[in-house]
C-alpha cells in the first residue's frame, strides 16, 4: 500500500466515524419542539464534504490530543460551519433557495425556525469546542481560547460576513475582495488546522506554517467558489449561482476579470503546495493535509475559460 492509498484509507475512516458523531452531536431530538428538531434532522441528515471535521479529527490525533477531544473539535468546527451556512442563506443575507443540492433550511421550516437550529447549532458547537480544549495545558488552553475567538468572532467568520453585506457593487478591488475571503473562509479553516496544533504539541514553527496553509486553501476555495458562482448553474454546484452578481457581493470575477481570477486561484494553490511541502518531518506524515486541496472549477458551459493555464 502506497502512502498515498493509506492516507485516503485513513480519511474515509476518520470521515465515517465524524459522520456519525456529527449526525448524533445534538444528543436525542425526539423531546425537542417539533419543528426545531424537523429543521435539525434535515440539516445533520445531509452533512457536506465534511472537510473540516475529518481534518480537525486526523490534525488532532497527528498532535497528540486524545481520540475523544479531538472528535468533540472536530464536530464542534463542523456545527459552527453548519450554523454559518444557514445564517449565509437567510433573505436578509444572500437570499439563497438551495444548498447542498437542497432547499435551504429557511426555505421549508421558515426563517424563525432556522434561525433557531443555527443558534442550537453554534451553542453546540462552542461547547463541543471547550470539551475538547478543557484537555490543554493551562497556557495552551489560553491560546486556544484566544484563537477561537479571533476566527469566529468579530474579527474573524462574523466580521468577515458583515463586509460582505457592505455592498460592492461596482466599487471592489482583488485586494478587498480577498480580505474579506480572508475572514469569511480563510479563518475556519486556520481555525480546523491550527486549533488542534495549540491544544496537542504542535510546535511553534508548526503552528505558524499550518496558519499560513490554511489562510491559503482558504482564498484558494473563495476563489474557486467565486469562480463557480459566476460560471456554474445551481444544478452543477449546488446551490443558488449567480448571487455575488445580483446582491452586489465581493467576487474576484468581478474585480478582476474571469482570466485574471483563474490564474490568481492557481497562484494560490503552487503557493499552497510549497508551504506544505516545508512543514518539518516527512511528507507522509502531513497526508491528511490533501484533503483541503481544491480543483479549478470547470463547467460545461465554460470549459474553453476555466481550462488550467500554461
Amino acid at each position: 500500500m502506497t502512502p498515498d492509498s493509506w492516507w485516503r484509507r485513513r480519511a474515509g475512516c476518520a470521515k465515517l466515524m465524524m459522520a456519525g458523531t456529527i449526525a448524533h452531536g445534538m444528543g436525542r431530538l425526539d423531546r425537542v419542539e417539533p419543528r426545531l428538531a424537523a429543521a435539525l434532522s434535515d440539516v445533520l441528515s445531509r452533512p457536506g464534504s465534511l472537510v473540516r471535521p475529518t481534518l480537525a479529527y486526523l490534525m488532532g490525533i497527528e498532535m497528540g490530543v486524545a481520540e475523544e477531544c479531538a472528535r468533540s473539535i472536530g464536530c464542534g468546527i463542523e456545527y459552527l460551519h453548519t450554523a454559518s451556512l444557514i445564517f449565509d442563506d437567510l433573505p436578509a443575507m444572500d437570499d439563497a433557495r438551495t444548498r447542498r443540492g437542497a432547499a435551504c433550511v429557511h426555505v421549508v421550516h421558515g426563517e424563525a425556525v432556522a434561525l433557531l437550529a443555527a443558534l442550537a447549532l453554534v451553542n453546540r458547537g462552542y461547547a463541543l469546542l471547550w470539551q475538547g480544549i478543557g484537555s490543554a495545558q493551562s497556557r495552551r488552553r489560553e491560546m486556544a481560547g484566544e484563537w477561537v475567538d479571533g476566527r469566529l468572532g468579530i474579527h474573524g467568520v462574523i466580521g468577515g460576513q458583515a463586509y460582505d453585506l457592505s455592498g460592492w457593487r461596482g466599487s471592489q478591488t482583488s485586494a478587498e475582495v480577498s480580505a474579506v475571503a480572508a475572514r469569511k473562509t480563510g479563518d475556519l479553516l486556520r481555525l480546523t488546522l491550527v486549533l488542534p496544533a495549540i491544544i496537542g504539541r504542535g510546535s511553534a514553527r508548526e503552528i505558524r506554517n499550518l496558519d499560513r496553509l490554511a489562510l491559503l486553501r482558504g482564498l484558494a476555495y473563495q476563489a474557486a467558489d467565486d469562480l463557480k458562482d459566476v460560471t456554474h448553474t445551481s444544478v452543477e454546484s449546488g446551490k443558488s449561482s449567480g448571487r455575488d452578481e445580483e446582491l452586489g457581493r465581493p467576487n474576484l470575477v468581478a474585480a478582476e476579470g474571469l482570466p485574471a481570477a483563474l490564474r490568481r486561484f492557481q497562484r494560490l494553490n503552487l503557493t499552497a503546495d510549497r508551504v506544505q511541502a516545508s512543514l518539518p518531518g516527512p511528507a507522509t506524515r502531513w497526508g491528511m493535509l490533501d484533503l483541503m486541496k481544491v480543483s479549478a472549477p470547470i463547467s460545461s458551459h465554460a470549459p474553453e475559460v476555466l481550462s488550467p493555464a500554461v
